[in-house]
This record gives structure tokens, sequence and C-alpha cells, in this order.
């Protein structure tokens, strides 16, 4: 099987991640692979099998005013129509809005089945006019479309007016010997966040919430690990609250699974989500995790009570309350944090893959139908 799998870049975040553990996965399997971004590679954080090929545009960046984007879009679309011709593949796969758009108009009449997956919440993420009209426009000419979610699906049923698949993110399995993971978390107790330092994290939110039970939690600090626009808005907002001994935003952070085992408690307070990736790979690891309810994702992983705790979306009073629960309360942690890691069996990454390969053989012609290779 040849595939293209084609993203704006590998930066970081969920859905690059997502990507290269497909990539990875896909030639670990003895399938023809060549992923596509239109950044350059020296945005790079997550690492490639060898085996795939990988294709850097160098084609993004931002434009001055409006003709000039009709311009730079042009020459996007020119460069990944060459690109995907000249990989010969059996299916192209896509991931996020804007990328989704490109690649429907770029493989136009190249007789290649195109797979577009949405990675967030249309609700959430409010795409500029030209680009909201040409996504209706284009969607429904997708050979498929996957949400991560039920409730992300049926958004997309109405907008492109036809059904759409549900695949969830996948994650990895990562082995390490407990005691290792024991001496690691040893002293003092971390409160830990995972995210692009954007709006959509709702990493404001939270750092409201844990001013208010920071001072009855004096051996507790939380950990903000991500890079993004909003870094100097949210220091300030740290500083304002006083909590510049308590609250660290080290940056982006390559060994996340690292950083859970050694976080006593992780947090989502995003305002939107697709799939949360990071509630996911902290719940494998065993976390004890609360989460706000936002419009999708949380509700799929977390069982309020039993296997993680939710809270109201964007209520932060809320979110404090849970947090002083949580923080006070070792036996309680220890049990969500038990009950958590049952989602692997879901969610482990074989079984993902599994449920991508279906899809692809379903869109595949009848004269180049064949087994995925194991």
């Amino acid at each position: 099987m040849k595939l293209v799998l084609v993203i704006s870049s590998l930066g970081g975040g969920g859905a690059e991640r997502v990507m290269t553990l497909l990539a990875n996965a896909w030639v670990e399997r003895g399938n023809e692979v060549t992923l596509i971004t239109l950044a350059s590679d020296r945005m790079d954080r997550y690492p490639l099998d060898p085996a795939v090929r990988r294709i850097a545009l160098d084609v993004a960046g931002n434009s001055a005013h409006v003709l000039a984007a009709i311009g730079h879009n042009i020459v996007r679309i020119r460069a990944l129509r060459r690109a995907i011709a000249a990989s010969r593949p059996d299916a192209v796969i896509s991931f996020i809005a804007e990328s989704n758009v490109r690649v429907l108009i770029a493989a136009a009449g190249l007789c290649v089945p195109v797979i577009i997956s949405e990675r967030t919440a249309l609700n959430g993420h409010h795409m500029r006019g030209v680009w909201r009209t040409l996504r209706r426009w284009s969607y429904p000419r997708a050979t498929a479309i996957v949400a991560q979610t039920r409730r992300c699906a049926a958004e997309l049923e109405v907008l492109a007016h036809r059904q759409v698949d549900v695949i969830a993110n996948p994650v990895s399995i990562e082995s390490h010997p407990e005691e290792a993971i024991a001496s690691e978390r040893a002293g003092g107790h971390t409160l830990l966040a995972v995210g692009r330092l954007s709006p959509e994290k709702g990493f404001d939110l939270l750092i409201e919430a844990f001013a208010q039970v920071a001072e009855r939690h004096p051996d507790w600090n939380l950990m903000i690990l991500g890079e993004g626009p909003l870094r100097t808005e949210l220091a300030r907002k740290v500083a304002e609250q006083n909590l510049g001994g308590r609250i660290a935003m080290p940056g982006f952070d390559a060994h996340i699974r690292q950083a859970m085992r050694r976080a006593d408690l992780f947090v989502l307070s995003s305002r939107y989500e697709g799939f949360p990736n990071a509630l996911l790979e902290a719940m494998t690891e065993g976390r004890a995790c609360v989460s706000f309810d936002c419009n999708a994702g949380p509700r799929e992983l977390i069982e309020h009570g039993k296997n993680g705790w939710l809270v109201p979306a964007g209520d932060v009073p809320a979110m404090a309350a849970a947090l002083d629960a949580l923080m006070r309360d070792a036996d309680l942690r220890q049990r969500l944090g038990h009950r958590a890691r049952e989602v692997t069996a879901t969610y482990a990454l074989p079984a993902i893959l599994d449920q991508w390969n279906a899809l692809v053989l379903s869109v595949l012609p009848p004269p180049t139908q064949r087994v995925l290779q194991s």
C-alpha cells in the first residue's frame, strides 16, 4: 500500500503527533508512506521512522494582505498537486481543516481517493470567511471524512451532507519500571497540563482556578508544558496572581509521557477539543485526571467519578473546587488513576490502525484493492 499523508507541519501539536504515530506504524507494517508538510522540516518536533519518505514543501507562512494570501495559496496548492502526483499513491490522507481544503483542490482530477480528517470540533474552531465557504464546498467531494468522536461527526454530517466515519486517536504503550516512576515523582506534588499555548486550551482559566486553591495547598505546583502565541499573556497572568514561583511554563517537551509519570494529577482546561491526546496519554499512564466537560472529547474518555473527574465547561470555580478535592485526597487520586488505565484497551495504536486500514481499503477502487501488509 502506498499512502500519502498531508498536514501543515510537524510542529508540536496533537494532530501532528497522531499523524507521526500512524506514519511510523504503517511503515512498520511494510507499507510505503510519504508524509508531506507545507512547512519546512526545521519545524519538526516528532521523530519519524527513517522509512517514511519526508517531503517538506517549505511554502508555509503568513500573508500581508488578501491578495498575497490568494497568491500564496495558489503556490501551495500547485506544490501539493505536484508532490501528490509524483508519489502516485493509492490514497491520500489529510489532517486539519485548511490542509483538507487545499488537498481536495490539489488532488482534483488525479483519480486518487482522498480521506480528510477534522481534528477539532467545528463549533469551536472558527475558520475565516473564505475558508468556511471553501470547506463547505470541498468537503462533500472527499472520498471519506473522518472525525474523532461521534459528536464531532454529527457536526460534520450537517456540513457535508454525508456520512462521516469515527476513528479515535491512538495511544502508544510505553513500558517503564514502576520503581523508576516512583523515584521520579519523589518530593512535592505536581499538577500537570499539556498543550499549545493558545486560546482554545483555556490555560488562562486554569491559572485562575489554581490561584483560588494555591494558598490551601502550598506543596502543590502547576506545570504547563507547551509553546504558543499566548506565552506572554499567560506569563503576565501568572505574575498578576503572584504565582511566579508556583506555576512553571518551561515550553515544549518531547518527553511528555515521562512528565506525566512524575505528575500527581493531570488537568485539561480546554474550551473545546477534537479528541484530547494529552488526556488519553495521561490516563494511559495511570494518572488521576480532571477535565472541563467541553464540547467533544473528554466525555468520551472520562466516566465521572470512576476513572476521572469532569467539571462543567469553562466553570472556573467548579474547576477550583475539583482541584481542591483531588489535591487533598491521595486515595481518590489513586483510585481514579488505577481505573483510568483501562482506556488503553480501546485506544491502543494497533486497534486504531486497524480501523484506519479498513477505511482505506473501503475507498480503493476494485482493481487496486488488496490487503494491507501486516
